[in-house]
């Protein structure tokens, strides 16, 4: 079993020279919601992260580490 880890969008907008506000504009989303989700304040709906990684140009698993549970 997975559960959702740290958020890598910053990671990816520094790697394709944009800001969150290049990605909020793009996306006609608030800079405020890019920045949540960028700093693990709330995580990506499906949809949201499908359109992010959409427009970024990468699979929507390379959005979020993901941390591998123990399995008992």
């Amino acid at each position: 079993m997975y559960v959702v880890g740290k958020c890598r969008l910053n990671e990816i907008l520094k790697e394709k020279k944009l800001t969150q506000v290049d990605l909020a504009l793009k996306l006609d989303m608030k800079k405020q919601q890019v920045h949540s989700y960028a700093n693990n304040d709330r995580i990506m709906s499906y949809q949201t992260a499908k359109n992010i990684a959409s427009q970024l140009n990468v699979n929507m698993e390379d959005l979020y580490d993901f941390i591998q549970l123990d399995e008992q």
